[in-house]
Order: C-alpha cells, then sequence, then structure tokens
C-alpha cells in the first residue's frame, strides 16, 4: 500500500463542505442580527478609497497560508525539466478561465437573474 493510499481524510476535511456551508448560514444571520458591524466591517479599507477591505484580506491570507506551507521549494528547481503541467496551468488560468467567467458572467447576469435585477443593474 502507497503511503498516499494509507492516509485518510482528517474530521475537518471529510466534513469540509458541512462548515463552508454552516459558516456561510453563520454569517448571513450575524448580517441580519448585526448590520452595523457589518457596516463598519464593509468601510475598513487599506487607505482611503482603496477598494481593498480589510477583513477580507486578512481572511483571504488566512486561507491561502496554509497551502504556501505545503509547498516544497526544492521542487521548483525541476520545473523546467518537465514543464507540461505548469504549461497546462498556465493556459488554463490566463486562457480559460478568463473567457469561461465572463462568459458565465454575461450569461447569468444577462439572462437568468435579469428579471431580479434593479433597472440601472440590468442595462
Amino acid at each position: 500500500m502507497s503511503e498516499a493510499a494509507g492516509k485518510r481524510l482528517g474530521f475537518f476535511e471529510r466534513y469540509l463542505t458541512i462548515w463552508v456551508a454552516a459558516c456561510m448560514v453563520i454569517g448571513v444571520l450575524l448580517g441580519k442580527l448585526l448590520p452595523g458591524a457589518t457596516d463598519v466591517l464593509r468601510r475598513l479599507e487599506f487607505g482611503e478609497a482603496s477598494r481593498i477591505n480589510v477583513p477580507i484580506a486578512i481572511l483571504i491570507w488566512l486561507m491561502i497560508y496554509p497551502m504556501m506551507l505545503k509547498i516544497d521549494l526544492g521542487s521548483l528547481l525541476g520545473v523546467g525539466r518537465r514543464p507540461g503541467g505548469l504549461l497546462v496551468t498556465l493556459f488554463v488560468n490566463w486562457v480559460v478561465k478568463p473567457f469561461s467567467m465572463a462568459f458565465l458572467g454575461w450569461l447569468f447576469f444577462k439572462h437568468v437573474f435579469r428579471p431580479w435585477l434593479t433597472p440601472e443593474l440590468a442595462s
């Protein structure tokens, strides 16, 4: 049995979908119960009119940091020997995703959600 096959997901990883759904529900409830607190958090920005929200920036960093700890920096030197995975990743991230996301945005906002948008947003 290989090492990867012997690993089991931990309690948190096994029920990650439930934790995400619970956090979303808690966030919506907090927003409804404490609208003043959400307004304060919304106004916290880096500098004046930077449109970079401090709580969101901190939470994104906390989400990405554990993944960064698992990067094997020694393996980066060998990327040039087998660049296929890197090239596929670059192609998908810079060519496929922007256009597919633009298409999905157009599809949903111009057609699916149009009846629920205000007139100034629907144009």
